[in-house]
């Protein structure tokens, strides 16, 4: 049962630093979309799938683990939580597994709060471009031309391009 538990925190390890790596790469992610550097863009979203692809492999080996520990520990529950592992297995080994998991909570909420701020930045782009392409190619707005006397001619749409180009 030890090398089972002892896979399961290395397990866990591995993910923790996977996790580390994602959350390097969204930050470098979210500097490129502050910074419009899209070719960088292009590459976090690019390591952001491998490692996305590399903690799903990890989450499902640690899910593996805890069902081994699970029929070790005989317990009814064969695909049971990390928390109800650690109250199961000795203390030497559930301080640990309990740091474990106290560091893979924190790392992952600080993943969902970057990506919610990224997603924040995203939209905020889009919509600044939306309004840009708007502006330049002749939204809805119209402006008041003026005769020579001061009154007012009519209304014509405003343009910054000349769409004839």
């Amino acid at each position: 049962m030890e090398i089972i538990v002892e896979e399961l925190i290395r397990t866990i390890s591995s993910e923790i630093d996977a996790f580390n790596e994602l959350l390097v790469t969204l930050r470098e992610k979210q500097k490129a979309i502050v910074e419009g550097a899209v070719d960088r863009l292009n590459k976090s979203v690019e390591d952001e799938s491998k490692l996305a692809s590399q903690t799903k492999v990890l989450e499902a080996e640690r899910i593996e683990r805890t069902k081994e520990l699970a029929a070790k520990l005989e317990m009814e529950n064969r695909n049971p939580k990390l928390s109800e592992i650690i109250e199961k297995v000795e203390e030497k080994y559930s301080q640990r597994l309990t740091e474990q998991r106290n560091l893979l909570r924190s790392v992952v909420q600080n993943i969902q709060n970057l990506n919610k701020s990224n997603q924040y930045l995203l939209n905020y782009s889009l919509d600044y471009i939306e309004q840009s392409m708007k502006i330049l190619l002749g939204g809805q707005e119209s402006v008041n031309l003026y005769q020579k006397d001061g009154t007012v001619q009519g209304s014509a749409k405003k343009n910054l391009l000349d769409q004839s180009i």
